[in-house]
């Protein structure tokens, strides 16, 4: 039996975006940017970690794109 409760409306997560046994990391942000990521993230009902982690993902998909298109540009002739 599982005996970990889940608040009510906070559905599990999915298999691939589970965390169990992941790397803990520090993030050093100036109060200014602190309180703008709480807000967003109190705005969408995530964890102020699970919204940092959220928009880490986005930030290095698009990272990882710039990359790719700097490594193998596009000929235009």
């Amino acid at each position: 039996m599982n005996t970990t409760a889940r608040p009510v409306g906070r559905p599990a997560l999915p298999p691939e975006q589970r965390i169990d046994g992941g790397v803990t990391l520090n993030v050093r942000l100036p109060p200014l940017e602190e309180e703008r990521t709480r807000a967003h993230a109190m705005r969408e009902g995530r964890s102020l970690s699970n919204f940092v982690r959220h928009i880490y993902l986005r930030g290095l998909a698009q990272y990882e794109a710039e990359q790719a298109r700097i490594a193998n540009p596009v000929s235009t002739y």
